[in-house]
């Protein structure tokens, strides 16, 4: 799954899931995403930072009992 942050046309922010990007594009196509606020199918992906995981931090609790 991935979540997306989506604008409309008319301003108005949002999030959506989709079960892959090319979900997102091909629903985007046909029209099948609109903005829950106005209805709008004018709708696009927001400029988002990536998920980036940290290694310069601890390991969990409980990934050291584990160990």
């Amino acid at each position: 799954m991935i979540r997306y942050t989506l604008n409309c046309a008319a301003g108005h922010r949002f999030e959506s899931w989709f079960p892959s990007s090319a979900s997102f594009d091909a629903q985007q196509a046909r029209g099948l995403v609109s903005c829950p606020a106005c209805g709008s199918a004018e709708v696009e992906k927001a400029v988002m930072a990536p998920s980036v995981a940290r290694t310069d931090r601890a390991p969990a609790p409980a990934a050291e009992e584990a160990a």
